[in-house]
């Protein structure tokens, strides 16, 4: 076992494992172990001066987020730009998916001959350095980078693989970040999607007891008041696919009628999802001529303003904006010949 600055249990400890895994971002957790790697005046716990861990982008293999302690922003920039692609140790890492470093790579004599020695190295006090690679399966998720200064002793053998334990939690946490944050990201994306979709949509989560409702069900269910309890019994879903109905006026056809059609995602038994249609049973039927030169949503519009219903009403029921209902209305009037509400409804009555 190695000596106690690079011992990977003492360095690691589990309580620190955790947190790098549970962190809510790539950055939080790159600062949270350089944190804990420096929390000591002196040299940090793999007894280096300075260190970096720098994970990479997915396509271009370049480092996407960075986090250096020990050293200012100017070696940062300085690295970047000249050092990166001409550092051996971080090239011979990278192709060999191992632990490296300067000491072992070459002798000492030709490493303080190297132009990236000489231009980036020096000038910032960095003696020796060592490079372990961040990977995860088939991918290099990035690097762990440490300085030592002229005076302070080689790389042994247990710092590297002090160093590699270091890299292989590292690589776990990042990816395991990046997957909370893709999941994150998609699950935004579907929420958004959802709000924007017309209809109302209602996603249960049996495993977790939690109901979804988008923009449109949320409108739906808070006009519905005392009856709303009533119309969430109708979201289960006895079998794969369920079909149910409800009115507000009981057995008379004249109240809003809602029908609930609910699904089970294959492979996803604790997931419901539940579409509602929404129709008025006392809204007028237009003859088939005037629907044959309408679209369906002229259709939908029309068939409201018949009713007596102002722009602002057919807008909260359709779950459009009253701006959109009056366009709608511009391109009726339009095809209709007509020129105000009093003129279109009289056409519709003919």
């Amino acid at each position: 076992m190695g000596s106690p600055a690079t011992d990977p249990v003492r360095l690691l400890p589990p309580e620190l494992v955790a947190e790098l895994v549970a962190a809510p971002s790539v950055e939080r957790l790159l600062d949270r172990f350089l944190d804990f790697l420096f929390l000591d005046e002196g040299p940090g716990r793999f007894g280096s001066f300075a260190a970096g861990v720098y994970v990479h982008d997915h396509v271009t293999g370049r480092p996407a987020a960075a986090r250096v302690r020990g050293l200012g922003d100017y070696y940062v920039r300085s690295y970047e730009r000249h050092g990166r692609d001409r550092d051996p140790v971080v090239q011979r890492a990278l192709s060999e998916r191992r632990v490296c470093d300067s000491d072992s790579l070459m002798p000492r004599e030709e490493w303080l001959k190297l132009p990236v020695v000489h231009d980036v190295f020096a000038p910032h006090a960095m003696a020796r350095v060592l490079c372990a690679p961040l990977v995860v399966g088939a991918e290099i998720a990035g690097t762990l980078n440490l300085a030592r200064r002229d005076g302070q002793p080689e790389f042994t053998e247990a710092d590297r693989d002090a160093a590699h334990v270091a890299a292989m939690v590292l690589g776990i946490a990042v990816s395991a970040v990046r997957e909370r944050s893709s999941i994150e990201r998609e699950r935004r994306q579907l929420a958004e999607a959802l709000d924007r979709c017309g209809a109302p949509v209602v996603l249960t989560d049996l495993g977790l007891a939690r109901r979804h409702l988008n923009a449109p069900a949320l409108a739906l269910f808070d006009r519905l008041g005392e009856a709303r309890p009533e119309v969430e019994r109708l979201l289960d879903c006895d079998g794969d696919r369920t079909v149910v109905s409800w009115n507000a006026d009981g057995a008379r056809e004249s109240g809003p009628h809602l029908t609930v059609t609910s699904q089970r995602p294959p492979g996803q038994p604790d997931v419901i999802v539940s579409v509602i249609a929404v129709r008025d049973g006392a809204a007028r039927v237009l003859a088939p001529s005037l629907l044959a030169s309408l679209t369906p949503r002229e259709a939908e519009i029309a068939t409201r303003a018949l009713t007596g219903r102002r722009d602002g009403e057919i807008a909260a029921e359709l779950f459009i904006s009253p701006h959109t209902v009056k366009h709608h209305l511009k391109s009726i009037y339009a095809k209709l010949g007509v020129h105000t509400r009093a003129e279109l409804l009289d056409h519709l009555l003919r």
